[in-house]
């Protein structure tokens, strides 16, 4: 059973040092500390529960980086699950309400989060060094193998702050190819057939997430807390075609659609 002097051990724990967490030093203030009846996992009764009420003070170790309120929430309550590992505390009987954020003095809104410019820039030097310059898939004509190949370039639309990083790419195709040979004169439904197609694998969306993905975990260790990145990418055009609607295609209709052209049935 949980006694008074164990509280007062987590609560000196929490407000008598400065934790630091990856790019990030917390402190805990305003600790509150009160015993409700609330639902633990597992138990189909409300149970005596100790809740730990708290405003936080976050102080960065460098300027102007990126930080998500969620990603300071999530950490706290790992600090107070040590604190109850250090006092004997089950921390199933601990419930952490975290009150308000405060990042450099400041009070930040709940569940935001702040994207530096300079971050932006970065994840765009990125996608545009280290992005793949050809996408490619196959199709089939009868029985042959054929491999269609998008040369594109990259351009961010947006980075955003949602339940985790949210990054929008545009891409732009320069050219197509099928066998390495230029694929000329297509048309606006076939331009249409390919992206929607295109749209549904992950040969772009992968690398250009585990890009953003690794310039952010420099600042935050985001799986820790189950926040993740998202990257979704948008195929803007195809040649001197743009592209302003598309339906997802499966790979059957995918390769008939090509066949059809390259054949000249289109």
């Amino acid at each position: 059973m949980e006694n008074s002097g164990q509280i007062r051990g987590i609560v000196s724990y929490l407000t008598k040092l400065t934790h630091t967490v990856d790019e990030f030093r917390i402190k805990f203030i305003n600790v509150e500390v009160g015993k409700e009846n609330r639902h633990i996992i597992g138990d189909v009764k409300p149970q005596p529960t100790f809740v730990i009420k708290y405003d936080l003070e976050i102080t960065s170790k460098q300027s102007d980086i990126p930080y998500l309120w969620n990603f300071f929430s999530c950490k706290s309550k790992h600090i107070i699950e040590d604190g109850c590992g250090m006092v004997s505390i089950n921390y199933s009987k601990i419930f952490p309400e975290i009150k308000d954020i405060y990042y450099n003095g400041k009070k930040i809104n709940r569940y935001g989060g702040y994207i530096p410019q300079s971050f932006i820039k970065k994840i765009l030097k990125d996608i545009k060094q280290l992005g793949p310059k050809q996408i490619k898939t196959h199709f089939f004509c009868g029985n042959e193998r054929k491999i269609l190949t998008l040369n594109v370039e990259y351009e961010l639309s947006d980075v955003y702050v949602d339940d985790g990083i949210t990054t929008d790419v545009s891409v732009y195709c320069s050219q197509v190819l099928v066998d390495n040979e230029p694929l000329e004169n297509i048309t606006q439904d076939l331009a249409e057939t390919i992206v929607g197609y295109m749209s549904e694998i992950d040969d772009l969306r992968e690398p250009l997430d585990g890009i953003v993905w690794d310039n952010i975990t420099q600042y935050m260790c985001l799986g820790d807390c189950d926040i993740w990145t998202h990257t979704y990418t948008y195929l803007r055009n195809i040649g001197d075609i743009d592209i302003d609607d598309f339906n997802y295609t499966n790979h059957s209709t995918f390769s008939s659609k090509l066949c059809d052209f390259i054949s000249g049935d289109y």
